[in-house]
């Protein structure tokens, strides 16, 4: 046979093709694992991509949606993937969550320095009374 007759890999006989080996069913990774994973449905407050019917088997609440960047997120997670609308507002949405902390830490800093202030003139005001 030259090389424009020969079988394709897919043709070959099963102990010749290449990936033979590789072809077997999966096994379970932990045997308490579920063999079917139940598909959840959107609930409000959960923001899914809008081209899929169910939520995917793996997806986080941990770190629920809060402020402007939650917000911005929502209008975001309402826009297709394939619109650059969608991508912008998510990036958006990131520089908007790091001034927010930004914010909120500048916040807790200031007002933690009039307790620490208080807290050094209470204290030299002991130290001098005694």
């Amino acid at each position: 046979m030259n090389d424009d007759n020969r079988p394709k890999a897919a043709d070959l006989s099963e102990t010749e093709r290449p990936g033979v080996p590789m072809e077997h069913a999966p096994h379970k990774l932990h045997p308490h694992a579920p063999e079917h994973y139940a598909r959840m449905k959107p609930r409000p407050g959960i923001v899914h991509r809008t081209e899929l019917q169910s939520m995917t088997p793996v997806f986080g609440t941990a770190q629920p949606l809060h402020g402007i960047s939650g917000l911005v997120r929502r209008i975001a997670y309402g826009t297709r993937e394939t619109k650059a609308r969608h991508w912008m507002l998510l990036l958006m949405a990131d520089r908007i969550d790091v001034l927010e902390h930004r914010i909120a830490g500048l916040v807790k800093a200031v007002a933690v320095v009039p307790v620490g202030v208080a807290a050094v003139v209470l204290a030299m005001r002991y130290l001098r009374a005694r």
